[in-house]
């Protein structure tokens, strides 16, 4: 009896969604280029305050897929679903877990990089955009 309540329990349990919300008011906008010394540079063309909220959750389909929406001022903006992990990334002398998602926006294949602590969050798609949260 009791191995069937805790398998009963394992399959509710199993079919909720994670959720956990992440607000940020400041978002600066850069691209990525090589100077004339073959350097990569980044300059900023967009320093913007508003009221940006990232949704993460866990999809319920069976294959726990992590998805995230990012609201903008209370609209949504995009969302986008994991692909693969790819393991961590020093940036600014801040570890950064690093996945490739899937942006349902742009149709187009970016990374997200988020800080352990989930203070900083960069987006980044293939053209060179990054978005700083």
């Amino acid at each position: 009896m009791k191995k069937l309540l805790l398998s009963g329990a394992m399959v509710l349990l199993s079919t909720l969604c994670f959720s956990q919300n992440y607000y940020f008011s400041h978002r600066k906008e850069s691209i990525k280029y090589t100077d004339s010394y073959g350097q990569t540079q980044y300059k900023l063309i967009a320093d913007e305050t508003s009221n940006y909220k990232f949704y993460f959750e866990v999809s319920s389909d069976g294959r726990a897929t992590q998805l995230f929406t990012v609201y903008d001022n209370g609209q949504e903006a995009y969302w986008a679903a994991e692909i693969k992990k790819s393991g961590y990334k020093e940036i600014g002398g801040t570890i950064f877990k690093q996945s490739l998602y899937y942006n349902t926006n742009s149709k187009q294949n970016i990374y997200v990089f988020v800080s352990q602590d989930y203070k900083k969050i960069i987006v980044m798609d293939n053209d060179g955009l990054a978005e700083y949260y």
